[in-house]
């Protein structure tokens, strides 16, 4: 069990659940609720076509994309809503629409917002009017409440995932990019500035002896000094740049459209401006074909170099 559980990701599982759950509700149709002494053919190529989804999602495990999982929700929309028009009575349809909540909370969590409203409303629209002309007025008032109640919760979901993404790659403490975020932008700057040929560069940045500020004043002064620090960083940087958090007292500014001579020039700027707390500073420019962070680490160790530099030259004016 363990080794299946490495084998896959939140998304196949759920993906998976979701159809064989599918196929294990045709099966019901066709046995336990069948209507009729022969089952419905329809219900029957649904239930094996759901039972394989979910199969082949387990396999390809880790390798099934978002794009994937796009692409088997649209047809297993495109096959199941016309099959309303094939229902023996109003129940049985109705019963088909309850379908739509699994299925929109599905794509709100495991697709772009966008991707799960055309999705989802798309899935709506086309159900409301198959129902609608099959069954008519009687199923007005079940279908009003099903499509009010299912867009609602699919939207709620959508808003708390928002949330919970936003949160997951902030600092809560200094309220900037953390290194979750700072790794999820670094690509696509990458793939940007090889696409454009414009410079890429990164300041890797660290607050010299932070740790003798929390050992004589306190963690609470030092986490004022960090906040002040980041507000300071923030209010001197440009929109299309990207100021993060590393963790402790190591922050990062990855700087679009500058080579290493004007980082350099925007660094020494902000370090006369900033006054909060010394601190030093490593520049690397990103080199075509470089991986991301092979870019952070030279900056990483530039820094390292100038911060012992720094102390060097301190001690002997001492």
């Amino acid at each position: 069990m363990p080794r299946f559980k490495r084998a896959q990701t939140d998304r196949s599982i759920a993906t998976a659940l979701y159809f064989f759950t599918g196929a294990l509700l045709a099966g019901l149709n066709v046995t336990v609720f069948r209507i009729g002494e022969v089952p419905r053919l329809d219900v029957v190529v649904a239930g094996v076509l759901s039972a394989a989804a979910g199969c082949a999602v387990l396999v390809r495990g880790r390798r099934f994309s978002t794009a994937a999982a796009a692409v088997l929700m649209t047809l297993s929309m495109l096959f199941v809503v016309p099959t309303v028009a094939l229902s023996p009575n109003e129940i049985r349809a109705l019963n088909m629409g309850l379908l739509f909540v699994p299925f929109f909370i599905y794509v709100v969590w495991f697709l772009p917002m966008l991707v799960a409203r055309v999705l989802g409303y798309s899935w709506l629209l086309s159900y409301s009017v198959v129902i609608v002309l099959k069954h008519g007025e009687p199923v007005y008032p079940v279908l009003a409440t099903l499509a009010l109640t299912g867009a609602v919760l699919g939207e709620l979901v959508g808003h708390f995932k928002k949330r919970l993404d936003r949160v997951s790659i902030t600092d809560s403490l200094c309220d900037v990019w953390n290194r979750r975020g700072f790794d999820r932008l670094l690509p696509k700057a990458v793939v940007n500035a090889q696409r454009t040929g414009r410079p890429l560069s990164l300041l890797y940045v660290d607050l010299d002896d932070f740790k003798t500020i929390n050992d004589r004043d306190g963690h609470g002064e030092g986490d004022r000094v960090l906040q002040d620090f980041a507000r300071a960083m923030q209010d001197r940087t440009r929109p299309q740049d990207v100021f993060a958090r590393f963790g402790g007292d190591e922050f990062a500014l990855l700087l679009v459209d500058c080579d290493t001579a004007q980082a350099l020039e925007i660094g020494e700027r902000l370090r006369r401006e900033i006054d909060v707390t010394p601190w030093s500073f490593g520049i690397a420019e990103w080199h075509i074909g470089e991986d991301p962070e092979t870019f952070v680490s030279r900056a990483d160790v530039q820094m390292l170099s100038e911060k012992h530099g720094r102390k060097g030259l301190r001690i002997r004016r001492d």
